[in-house]
């Protein structure tokens, strides 16, 4: 099994999720990031299952999770790199990766 890095970019994105989450439920914000972990791991394993994405930068890959957030991330040769873990209803557009 491949293994899951995170760009400093994606570390601040979970925390910033867990935060949002956090204020309402604590409980709640754990599953959730647990379950976004779990699936980048899957992820791993076959990492060119997600959908190219040049329109955002060279070798950015993303991949929907069961939550309402996108992983987005490079492909390497025994691991991925998240790059941006990012709510779906954000224009990633206007975002650096």
């Amino acid at each position: 099994m491949g293994r899951v890095l995170h760009a400093r970019s994606a570390q601040t994105d979970l925390l910033e999720t867990w935060l949002y989450i956090a204020e309402e439920n604590p409980a709640a914000a754990d599953r959730m990031l647990d379950t976004i972990e779990r699936e980048a791991k899957t992820l791993s394993t076959q990492p060119l299952m997600g959908r190219s994405r040049p329109d955002l930068a060279e070798e950015v890959r993303s991949w929907p999770t069961s939550t309402p957030y996108i992983l987005f991330y490079l492909a390497g040769d025994e691991d991925i790199t998240v790059l941006r873990v990012l709510h779906h209803a954000r224009d990633v557009r206007k975002l650096t990766f």
